[in-house]
């Protein structure tokens, strides 16, 4: 009898624990989650008021839900081709690094070349070194791709952290497996394409979140680089709303909410990528 009231206390005793652990781990995430998720919520909030509503009372919620902000940003001041500029920078830096630096870190990672090391720590060295701006204007200039997407991009394509992660992914994965695709009469191209780049999507996603928040919050690039408004981004764009006697804020919180979404739902679709990824990628990085 004693050793079942022992066990039952026991019991008792294991679940409470569980209980305890459960509501501070719990109580952090709901912390993190409310420092995260306020300024996104405020700025929303801001968003959708008036600027008479917002100099009365710019911290309180809302009364009145004024989309009109939103159709103010979009029909003017060209922030709708700004956006589109971004998307065109974004999609084409993305698939010009990533395709370009998924086949490098492969023969690195396998060091299917001679001074793969030193290769190695050569594009490692980018992540560590400053841009160069004054060398790469002159260089855009003198082959005369200064104020050209087509500069931009290529000077955007930057292995760098990328490489990082790619070479620790590539590494986690067996050599045996090119062996035995070498047996079986694999070459190479058709060994990269169906079997090594398909297990490859979860570093490919992290690689993509992490270089497109770059890009997209890239200001002093585009600055220096395109200089034609034609070519602006949309981060340029937000620069329209700030007036030289003062700031419209609920346009901008509009406009600044329009900026950050494509972002957050680029991360909400490979988030189940995104940490397989990073962590399978410093493994052996």
């Amino acid at each position: 009898m004693s050793s079942e009231i022992r066990r039952v206390g026991a019991h008792k005793y294991h679940l409470a624990g569980k209980l305890r652990s459960a509501s501070v781990i719990g109580g952090f995430a709901l912390f993190i989650t409310l420092i995260y998720g306020y300024p996104l919520l405020n700025l929303v909030n801001v968003s959708l008021k008036t600027s008479a509503e917002f100099m009365l009372d710019p911290i309180g919620l809302t009364s009145t839900l004024h989309f009109q902000n939103y159709v103010r940003v979009l029909v003017t001041n060209d922030f709708t081709r700004n956006f589109f500029n971004s998307l065109y920078y974004l999609a084409a830096s993305n698939v010009l690094t990533i395709s370009m630096t998924s086949l490098a870190a492969f023969v690195i990672s396998r060091r299917y070349v001679r001074f793969a090391a030193f290769f190695y720590v050569l594009f490692l060295a980018g992540i560590f070194l400053p841009d160069p701006l004054i060398p790469q204007f002159y260089l855009l200039n003198s082959i005369g791709l200064y104020n050209n997407p087509i500069g931009y991009i290529l000077l955007k394509a930057n292995p760098g952290i990328v490489m990082l992660l790619m070479v620790g992914y590539y590494r986690t994965i067996p050599s045996e497996f090119d062996e035995a695709a070498a047996l079986d009469g694999c070459g190479t191209t058709r060994y990269l394409f169906t079997f090594i780049f398909p297990m490859s999507k979860p570093i490919y996603a992290s690689a993509a979140i992490l270089f497109s928040v770059q890009i997209w919050n890239d200001i002093i690039g585009t600055t220096v680089f395109l200089t034609s408004p034609r070519y602006y981004p949309v981060i340029r764009a937000l620069f329209s709303f700030v007036g030289q006697y003062g700031t419209d804020w609920p346009p901008l919180a509009a406009a600044v909410f329009l900026v950050a979404a494509p972002l957050i739902v680029l991360f909400l679709f490979f988030q189940k990528y995104i940490i397989s990824g990073i962590v399978s990628g410093g493994i052996k990085g």
